[in-house]
C-alpha cells in the first residue's frame, strides 16, 4: 500500500463523519423553522378551534411515532452489514496478527527475523486501517437513522413555508 492509498483510506471515515455532521446541521436548521412556525401558530391561535389546527396537531402527533420507528428500522437494517463487517475484520485481524507473531517467534536467523518483523508491521498497519474504516461505518449507520427524520423535517418546513 503506497502513501496515497493509505491517505485515501484514512480520509474516508473523516468524510463519512463530515457528511453526517452536514446532515445533522440541515436537520437542526429545518427543525428550527418548523418549531418556530408551529409555536407561533399555537400562540397566536390560543385554543385549537380551526379544522386546520387540529389536522396539524394530528400530523405532529403521528410524526412523533412514525418517523422514529422508520429511523430505528433504517438504523437496524444498516447495522446488520456493519456488524458482519466488524466480526469479519475482528476474526481476520486476530488470525493475521497471531500468524505473523508466531512466524516472528519461529525465526531461525536475524535476516528472517527482520523480514518477518516487517511483515508483522505491515499486518498491524492494515489491521489499524481496517478498524479506522469500520469507525466510518458507524457514521453511515447513524446517517441512515437521521435520513428519515431529516426528510420529514424538510418536508414539514417546505409545507409550512407555503402557508
Amino acid at each position: 500500500m503506497n502513501r496515497e492509498e493509505l491517505r485515501d483510506q484514512l480520509l474516508a471515515p473523516v468524510l463519512q463523519w463530515t457528511r453526517l455532521g452536514r446532515q445533522t446541521s440541515r436537520l437542526m436548521t429545518a427543525s428550527t423553522a418548523v418549531i418556530s412556525y408551529r409555536s407561533r401558530r399555537l400562540l397566536r391561535a390560543g385554543a385549537l378551534t380551526r379544522r386546520a389546527d387540529w389536522a396539524e396537531a394530528a400530523l405532529m402527533t403521528r410524526e412523533k411515532v412514525e418517523v422514529p420507528l422508520e429511523s430505528a428500522t433504517a438504523m437496524a437494517a444498516a447495522m446488520l452489514p456493519a456488524m458482519q463487517q466488524f466480526w469479519t475484520h475482528a476474526g481476520q485481524s486476530m488470525l493475521a496478527c497471531t500468524s505473523d507473531s508466531l512466524s516472528l517467534v519461529c525465526s531461525r536467523n536475524s535476516e528472517q527475523f527482520r523480514e518477518r518483523q516487517a511483515e508483522l508491521g505491515t499486518t498491524l498497519i492494515n489491521v489499524t486501517v481496517g478498524w479506522f474504516r469500520l469507525l466510518g461505518s458507524v457514521a453511515d449507520v447513524a446517517s441512515q437513522g437521521v435520513a428519515p427524520v431529516l426528510r420529514q423535517v424538510q418536508a414539514n418546513a417546505a409545507r409550512l413555508e407555503k402557508r
